[in-house]
Parts: C-alpha cells; sequence; structure tokens
C-alpha cells in the first residue's frame, strides 16, 4: 500500500498492570486524576496516556509530566521531611 504517511495510535489501551490496588480508574481502565495530576491516593500522581483523559498525544503526556513533577515535589515538601 503506497502512502504518504502514517499515524500511530499508541496509548488508547492503558498498561496500568503496575499501579497498586484501590486506584481509581475509568471504564477503559485509565488512571483517573484531578488537574494537578493527582489520584485518590496520597501521594501517587498519573501522567501521559496512563491517565483518563481524552487528548493521547506527546504534547499532552508531555505537560502531564511537568505538571505531575510539579505537583510530586510540593507533595513532598508538605511532608516536611
Amino acid at each position: 500500500m503506497a502512502v504518504d504517511g502514517v499515524f500511530i495510535f499508541v496509548g488508547f489501551e492503558p498498561t496500568c498492570a503496575f499501579v497498586p490496588e484501590g486506584l481509581e480508574r475509568d471504564k477503559a481502565g485509565f488512571v483517573i486524576t484531578d488537574c494537578e495530576m493527582r489520584t485518590n491516593l496520597p501521594g501517587f500522581f498519573a501522567a501521559g496516556d496512563v491517565r483518563s483523559k481524552n487528548c493521547r498525544q506527546v504534547a499532552t503526556a508531555v505537560g502531564d509530566g511537568a505538571t505531575a513533577a510539579t505537583a510530586a515535589y510540593a507533595y513532598l515538601e508538605s511532608l516536611d521531611a
């Protein structure tokens, strides 16, 4: 088949076998977060294609990662350890 380009759909099935029990997920199995990438489990953050969201592209995954890292840092600072 001759084509000018190919768009690969990656991230449409969650790979979440490693996440702890009790982590809230949507019907499709993606991890549910708030806007700061926090999950229902304190100290557990999710970002990128594992997260429940509408747009699954590299650009949104990068933004998720930056947000999650900032929120995780703030969480660790709040522990005052």
